[in-house]
């Protein structure tokens, strides 16, 4: 529809306020405010459109921008319900030239490093920008970094997300791009997906930042040397640290300091190679002890699993937590003394992720007590622990406020040592949690004689009444049928499934399934090509789906090419397959939709 046709129709429409009583208003004949305020309330793409209408409506439509604050880099842009393409950086350079008034920027990994210089041109207002580029971009192109924040002296806030396929065999020199940022910014948040190679180094600085409060250092933090840390611990300013590291040096001083933190996510990464404990070492019990006693206003707390013990924290200063809402710790197993004292002190606390030693057994009477608190939101509990009957029916009678549990890998035993247990079909009583959205139940991997599997009535019964799920993990669930699946497809909320490593996933069953936006049926072995692609064309806002060691087809990526071409809501298909699934080709098959990236995925990254 041309802009002009668009017009004419508008300029027939009238506002009508309910009062019969009232003239009715033809909408030209507003002034230029008023129709400035009804144009910004468009789509950007259609804002633009507007300037074409007549004189009066590119006037207005020029004061419309004044009051776009924020803008979101999507993978697409809609013109119209039949035109939608993909957002290219010259149309981005098109809307920032008339966004003089923006604060919030989100680019994506459609633009260059180029559009940074432009940024810093024409967006001088911002405060908050987030950009996502590959990493030898911010190596190679540094200096289009640099002009562009020199400029923003306004920015409270940067997120900068690199990128990469392959490993950085450079060091990630960092320092001149994060040191031209404004002396008063307040928050840095730093994610690297790049693989840096083991013996480069990660160059940056945190001096010059007097009013830092909150920090994230996810990848880039890889090699972060003794001075680097030290700078972090000096930033008593910080209420939000958020850091992933690979090495724990022998000396751990990072909380020593910080006393006004909120939020820690403390993770720890290692190499394949590495020995677990040895890499984790020096992340013990008195690390955590320092935490308890500096940070004592934490909403916030994730720990990874290492060689602390919690139990050695004493119970009274568990009184500095009270103002907890988040906590993820591992435990060699938490005891009823211990479950009492969180109950007793974290009352306000919604999240709770437990990580239990391979193979233990949950302490009945302690889970028990924490099912006592009230506000509880979300329980994990991980991995590959050994959970009673009288514990699933505590979770299940006591966490009525549960929206999200994943218990994955379990092994159910019965509340009494060397009694036989009753029948898996206590993980019915799960469906009494009626606000579940997110539920993880994935089977235990390894074959032991104790491994228990849901039975159908338990998918049957979730299905049933949990009508608020919209995520569900049923992995390697090896003991349901066919019954089971066909209660799956009643849940109108559901986005995302897992039914990987279920030999009785067949064609019939996922072209029935409506509505998803992620699908992993990976290891389904009676699964075609053709029921993969009558599935990608009954969901078209499927955006992730990953086939994996499948039996499918060499015609797989070129009938998914064809099964997306016509896509008209503007969302990509990120469809994973295998990497060994290349070799069928002399070359990888030529993508000719936009809406479409196929991942080439090794087994052993799965």
């Amino acid at each position: 529809m041309s802009a002009k046709r668009k017009y004419d129709e508008i300029d027939q429409q009238t506002f009508d306020d309910g009062d019969k009583n009232k003239k009715k208003v033809v909408i030209n004949s507003l002034d230029y405010d008023s129709l400035a305020q009804i144009i910004s309330l468009l789509p950007i793409p259609e804002i633009i459109l507007m300037e074409e209408v007549c004189t009066k409506w590119k006037e207005a439509s020029q004061l419309a921008w004044y009051d776009i604050k924020k803008y979101k880099c999507e993978s697409s842009i809609r013109r119209n319900c039949y035109d939608v393409r993909l957002l290219t950086q010259s149309y981005l350079e098109k809307i920032l030239l008339r966004c003089k008034c923006l604060r919030r920027l989100s680019l994506s990994d459609i633009c260059d490093s180029s559009i940074m210089p432009f940024v810093g041109d024409h967006c001088k207002n911002l405060t908050s920008l987030e950009c996502k580029f590959p990493a030898n971009t911010l190596n190679n192109n540094a200096d289009d970094f640099v002009q562009a924040f020199t400029q923003l002296d306004k920015l409270k806030c940067i997120k900068i997300i690199t990128i990469n396929d392959k490993p950085l065999d450079e060091t990630l020199d960092l320092f001149r791009i994060i040191n031209s940022l404004p002396e008063e910014i307040n928050e840095i948040h730093m994610i690297s997906e790049a693989w840096v190679c083991k013996e480069k180094k990660v160059s940056l600085t945190f001096k010059k930042f007097k009013n830092l409060k909150k920090l994230t250092l996810h990848g880039c933090s890889r090699f972060l040397d003794s001075i680097i840390l030290q700078e972090i611990a000096e930033k008593t300013t910080l209420v939000y640290l958020n850091i992933r590291l690979h090495d724990i040096p022998e000396r751990f001083f990072l909380f020593d300091k910080l006393v006004n933190l909120e939020y820690i996510n403390l993770t720890l990464v290692t190499y394949p190679s590495s020995s677990f404990c040895g890499i984790k070492n020096n992340l013990s019990t008195k690390v955590l002890n320092t935490i308890f006693c500096t940070c004592k206003n934490l909403k916030h707390l994730e720990m990874p699993p290492a060689l602390y013990d919690i139990a050695e924290i004493p119970f009274k200063k568990w009184i500095n937590f009270q103002n907890l809402e988040y906590l993820g710790i591992s435990c060699n197993n938490i005891m009823p003394d211990l479950a009492n004292t969180i109950v007793e002190y974290c009352k306000n606390l919604k999240h709770l992720r437990l990580h239990y030693p391979y193979h233990c057994r949950i302490n009945e009477a302690a889970l028990k007590k924490l099912t006592e608190l009230e506000n509880l939101e979300s329980l994990i509990l991980l991995f590959y622990m050994k959970i009673s009957e009288e514990s699933i029916i505590a979770i299940s009678n006591n966490c009525k406020k549960l929206r999200v549990l994943e218990i994955p890998n379990c092994y159910l035993v019965p509340s009494i040592d060397g009694e036989p247990l009753s029948s898996p079909s206590v993980f019915d009583e799960l469906s009494k949690l009626q606000y579940l959205e997110h539920l993880n139940v994935a089977g235990p991997f390894h074959y032991r004689d104790e491994a228990t599997y849901l039975e159908d009535s338990t998918i049957i019964a979730i299905a049933n009444n949990c009508k608020n799920l919209n995520i569900l993990h049923i992995k390697n669930q090896k003991a349901i049928t066919e019954t089971a699946l066909v209660a799956l497809t009643n849940l109108e909320n559901l986005q995302q499934l897992d039914v990987s490593y279920l030999n009785i996933i067949t064609d019939d069953f996922i072209i029935k399934l409506k509505g998803l936006k992620t699908l992993n049926c990976s290891y389904c072995p009676k699964l075609t090509n053709v029921g993969i692609i009558q599935f990608i064309k009954n969901n078209p806002d499927l955006e992730q789906m990953c086939v994996l060691q499948s039996n499918i087809a060499t015609d797989l990526v070129i009938a998914a090419d064809q099964a997306t071409k016509n896509r008209t809501n503007g969302i990509i298909l990120q469809l994973s397959i295998d990497y060994w699934f290349n070799r069928e080709f002399s070359a990888r098959p030529i993508i000719k939709s936009q809406w479409l990236i196929v991942k080439y995925i090794r087994v052993s990254d799965f």
